[in-house]
């Protein structure tokens, strides 16, 4: 049997390529849905949702970290620009934990699915949370399994979202369309 790996997982649809990638590699994989920067509580409701349908289809357990925005929002709005790197320790370090904690042999994330994040600076994060806890991280490219994804989020009618999670990257997702005057587009 292959090593028993833990996936931090961000959202169902970007949680199908690397738990398909992990398994077919012979992984035993325990998914780890811990996502305090979702905002609006309602969007985390749908994220969580679509996590649980996807490991329900997949076979694969998912646990559910408590959520408490509150934090989160404190910081990013300390520092809009440089949200994005303490939120992914924030998160990456909860997966390294919660890996040691459960005896898994390694921790990665469906982060590294995303073309939108910085996969230099989540492998640094990944490798730094990892010399923390005493545990290996584990970096794949999943990117290459974007197609897919996506293809099999729409079949499996997994709720798609349209920002990467805080109320900061939904602004920044529809900057645009907001300053366009009603009507226009």
């Amino acid at each position: 049997m292959g090593k028993r790996i833990l996936l931090h997982i961000c959202c169902g649809p970007c949680a199908i390529a690397p738990l398909l990638r992990l398994k077919d590699a012979g992984c035993t994989v325990v998914g780890l849905f811990f996502n305090p920067n979702i905002q609006p509580a309602m969007e985390y409701v749908r994220r969580r949702e679509g996590a649980a349908k996807v490991g329900g289809i997949l076979d694969v357990e998912v646990r559910f970290d408590a959520y408490d925005p509150l934090p989160h929002m404190r910081r990013s709005l300390a520092d809009p620009t440089g949200r994005c790197a303490p939120c992914w320790e924030e998160r990456l370090d909860r997966a390294a934990a919660a890996a040691a904690a459960l005896g898994c042999d390694a921790f990665t994330s469906s982060l590294l699915y995303s073309k939108y994040q910085d996969h230099a600076l989540l492998a640094s994060l990944g490798e730094a949370r990892a010399a923390a806890h005493g545990i290996p991280f584990h970096y794949q490219d999943f990117r290459v399994h974007w197609d897919e994804g996506v293809a099999l989020s729409r079949q499996w009618e997994i709720y798609r979202q349209p920002y990467c999670g805080c109320v900061l990257s939904e602004l920044d997702r529809y900057a645009k369309k907001l300053r366009q005057p009603p009507g226009a587009g």
